[in-house]
């Protein structure tokens, strides 16, 4: 009898060891990147793989204002998102499955770039409201606001995994460089020294040990590194052509991609660019390890890329019994078994 017992246990073992590997595979290999297409007022967002296969459409009916900057939610069930309207700026949050909003902040000044914690507990975004361009931090609910920098011209925070620390860039001297600080705002200072950052915005790798931004390369074109977060191993991850403008920069879940928004300058030469000098924008992912050195993969084929790239929380994380989360996961694996 005690050695049935152990039998069964030993195969319940094997079984979650199995699924637990299927599983891990699967979240690595099954990544999903979100974004809002170029010139879309109408709440609509897509949601592509990591083949560049287009999974899904996701309507928010009640969203109809310009949306920039999305944010998920850790459990993926609302996301945050900068919406202008009547030439303001300011934070809603969306609830996926009920498709519906609710405003943040109320403010005349503008504030922008939400950032989620990965613990869920609050949002910090950028915001004008004491004259100058710093960072914030509110409860998901929009109260208990706190400001966290007082020396202007900061730009794009971006939560450690742990939700102890906040990346972003800021501006010296008309030079971008990134920074870190606490949760608290507390124990800023400066990442790189002798790099200065080409387009404001960094992203966090899951372990917590590197920062990516963009900057200028040694022949003077515009690409990402990485850098840990004591300011040592500047790495450079991709090789882009000099006639290109890279932004957005987001590290997968599983840290093997890096998925940034690529622009090509159609005219390079002129000393001014305005908008009509570029190309439409594309989404494209470079893998970390550095292989097929620094090739970048487009994943936009077709699609014109906006704004609010991010990944999609991964579903290691999603409870089989949330019922928010079950909705929207079973979409995007159903047209993704589709797409293969």
């Amino acid at each position: 009898m005690k050695r049935s017992k152990s039998y069964v246990v030993l195969g319940m073992v094997l079984l979650l060891s199995i699924s637990l590997f299927v599983s891990s595979r699967s979240a690595a290999e099954r990544e999903i990147i979100s974004f809002f297409p170029r010139g879309d007022g109408d709440g609509l967002i897509h949601f592509i793989n990591t083949r560049g296969a287009l999974l899904q459409e996701l309507p928010i009916p009640d969203l109809k204002l310009p949306a920039r900057s999305l944010t998920w939610a850790p459990d993926g069930g609302s996301f945050a998102c900068q919406l202008r309207q009547n030439r303001n700026h300011d934070i809603y949050v969306v609830d996926v499955n009920q498709k519906t909003h609710r405003r943040l902040t109320v403010n005349a000044s503008r504030d922008y770039w939400p950032a989620w914690s990965p613990n869920g507990k609050w949002i910090a975004f950028v915001s004008e409201r004491a004259g100058d361009m710093d960072i914030y931090r509110m409860d998901v609910n929009g109260k208990n606001l706190k400001q966290l920098t007082k020396q202007g011209e900061c730009h794009k925070p971006a939560w450690s995994p742990d939700s102890q620390w906040i990346a972003f860039t800021s501006s010296s001297e008309g030079r971008y460089f990134t920074f870190l600080m606490n949760a608290d705002g507390g124990r800023s200072r400066k990442l790189t020294e002798d790099v200065r950052v080409t387009i404001p915005g960094c992203t966090w790798s899951p372990d917590g040990k590197q920062i990516a931004f963009v900057s200028r390369d040694a022949e003077g074109g515009m690409d990402i590194f990485s850098v840990d977060v004591n300011g040592k191993n500047l790495r450079q991850l991709t090789w882009a052509d000099q006639d290109v403008f890279i932004t957005s920069p987001v590290w997968s879940p599983s840290g093997k991609w890096i998925a940034y928004i690529l622009t090509k300058t159609l005219e390079p030469l002129k000393p001014i660019l305005v908008a009509e000098d570029f190309d439409d924008p594309v989404i494209c992912v470079v893998n970390t390890a550095g292989g097929g050195a620094g090739k970048s993969l487009e994943m936009t084929k077709g699609l014109t890329a906006g704004d609010g790239l991010d990944w999609v929380p991964g579903f290691l994380s999603v409870s089989p019994t949330a019922e928010k989360q079950a909705t929207l996961w079973g979409r995007l694996k159903q047209s993704e078994d589709a797409s293969k």
